[in-house]
């Protein structure tokens, strides 16, 4: 009996010290994050660790091995050494998420030799590529190295699941030096702008990048100065001069079907209903971005040119997409 005693009063110490090295390390855990949150490095909060046993457990919550964790913390105070020590011990803690590898890529990013900076993000993307972290990191130590091409190599294991972070990342690195941005990038682009993509969301930031790596920085300011003249001639009536101005921007940018509406809207407003129905036509056929918009505009250009019988029928196409204002065109035109 009392060797059964002893054992559960063992046992029960253990858990006690295993329950208390986990409430331990997640106070420290709150007090790192919270300092790399904020970006600033405390002497403070070493000290909460200084004499903390990370072997054991040597995994967080999370996962994460608690010796990386630390280590993270030191590079940001740039304590190199005590950092490098820690991840070299702990390469072996949960290996298979990469993250000591990943973490050894910033340390030596911020002494600055390639070699490791290279070999270390290398290995944490092909352990795990689809983390937006060790993409953001081999891409930059591709442009670090001025090995662009490998750029499209790594976009291309990733390019169906990639998350916004990931391609942004990519199309920035392609923006590093516009020189080397290869067809497979500016065709990336092209179905970023054209929105025939097979990845997931893409936002504001991420089309004007697409933008830049398709027809160049230069251009896009040209075309963005266009824009707002264009716009200010329609806001002042003055329509032809800004369909004029709208198909000047399509010369240099023919992807975005705002700019074929802007152009045939204007125009139409101007009364020249073939090169309304010129532009609009493009967007209703080709680019399709399914509004019924342009669709509703055709049917009154056809109309106003006598064309009853189509302006009917391209006022049915645009009530399919639910166009509300062509439901009263079609009352008109389809007798």
């Amino acid at each position: 009996m009392k060797v059964i005693n002893l054992i559960i009063f063992l046992v029960s110490l253990s858990v006690i010290y295993v329950q208390y090295q986990i409430n331990e390390f997640s106070d420290i855990q709150l007090v790192l994050y919270t300092d790399m949150g904020e970006g600033v490095y405390k002497e403070s909060s070493t000290s909460r660790f200084d004499n903390y046993n990370m072997d054991f457990p040597n995994l967080s919550l999370s996962a994460l091995p608690i010796k990386g964790i630390v280590a993270r913390y030191y590079l940001l105070g740039g304590r190199f050494n005590e950092a490098l020590e820690l991840l070299d011990q702990s390469m072996n803690d949960n290996p298979y998420i990469m993250f000591n590898e990943s973490l050894k890529s910033d340390l030596y990013w911020e002494l600055q030799i390639t070699d490791s900076i290279v070999y270390y993000a290398a290995k944490a993307f092909s352990g795990i590529p689809n983390n937006q972290k060790h993409f953001i990191n081999l891409a930059r130590a591709y442009v670090h190295i001025d090995k662009y091409e490998k750029l499209d190599s790594i976009f291309k294991i990733v390019e169906k699941k990639a998350v916004p972070d990931i391609v942004m990342s990519y199309l920035s690195s392609l923006l590093t030096d516009e020189e080397k941005i290869s067809q497979y990038g500016k065709e990336i682009a092209k179905k970023i702008i054209t929105r025939d993509y097979e990845f997931g969301e893409v936002n504001d930031e991420i089309k004007v990048a697409a933008q830049y790596v398709l027809v160049g920085q230069e251009n896009v300011s040209k075309i963005m100065e266009l824009d707002l003249t264009a716009s200010d001639n329609f806001n002042k009536k003055n329509y032809s001069a800004a369909g004029k101005l709208y198909e000047q921007i399509l010369e240099k940018y023919p992807f975005e079907f705002a700019y074929y509406e802007n152009a045939g809207i204007s125009h139409f407003q101007a009364g020249d209903y073939d090169a309304a129905i010129r532009n609009l036509t493009i967007v209703a056929d080709s680019l399709n971005p399914g509004t019924g918009k342009a669709e509703f505009v055709i049917s009154q250009a056809l109309y106003n040119l006598g064309k009853i019988e189509e302006a009917c029928a391209y006022a049915y196409r645009a009530s399919e997409y639910d166009y509300r204002e062509s439901f009263k065109l079609i009352g008109l035109y389809c007798k």
